[in-house]
């Protein structure tokens, strides 16, 4: 009888990678369920699974952990919207593919985690130091990547470039009102309606500011 191949070991490098992600992955989770408020380092140790030594080896620091979580976070969402766009083709529509990759970030568990993190940062400093420059990076690159699928479809890029970023404004808008304020919000609906506009919207663009005509001048009559 043919004996089973042994299993690999697994190396120092990926156990540390393993590590790291289910550390990274306990502090989204404790975000999201329980909020900023909630969270504390021995917690995220207890749901990865790891030592609190462990954990405090690779993010000594709470805003070390938090830094890296919301990289870890924008780094899947960046993947997740790469991999969506390279499937829009001549048969695909890319406004469907766009609004159905922007639905998916901002109503994850991910994106409540990360409101948490930055509703966090707005009093603390330090925190806003390290998370923000994060945010900001991983928020250019999903940008380009909409605005070039979308210009590569045929529309005009200034046009593309407005269209996600007030869709993205739309849907963190329906994110806030639909978590945390005391209103029902058809998140199927207002995304159908995003979906019924975005022809017109990516075709119109940016309409041109309205010309102010100064008044005209009293002249002194000489004489």
């Amino acid at each position: 009888m043919k004996q089973p191949a042994p299993r690999q070991r697994r190396t120092q490098a990926e156990r540390r990678s393993e590590t790291q992600a289910a550390i990274l992955a306990a502090a989204m989770q404790i975000l999201a369920e329980d909020g900023y408020a909630n969270f504390s380092a021995s917690r995220v140790a207890a749901v990865a699974g790891v030592s609190r030594g462990a954990q405090e080896h690779y993010f000594p620091r709470k805003a070390d952990l938090m830094a890296a979580a919301v990289k870890h976070a924008m780094a899947e969402a960046v993947d997740h919207a790469e991999r969506l766009s390279r499937t829009v083709n001549h048969t695909s529509d890319p406004i469907e593919k766009f609004l159905l990759d922007s639905e998916h970030f901002f109503f994850s568990p991910i994106f409540l985690a990360l409101m948490e993190i930055m509703i966090a940062c707005r009093s603390d400093r330090e925190l806003a130091a390290v998370v923000n420059p994060v945010v900001k990076k991983a928020r250019v690159t999903l940008n380009r990547i909409w605005t070039e699928t979308l210009s590569a479809a045929g529309y005009p890029a200034d046009n593309a470039r407005q269209f996600v970023e007030i869709s993205h404004y739309a849907m963190r808008g329906f994110f806030v009102v639909s978590t945390w304020l005391p209103y029902t919000v058809d998140r199927k609906a207002m995304i159908a309606a995003l979906r019924d506009l975005a022809p017109t919207a990516l075709q119109l663009g940016t309409l041109p500011r309205p010309t102010v005509r100064k008044a005209p001048t009293r002249r002194t009559l000489k004489g």
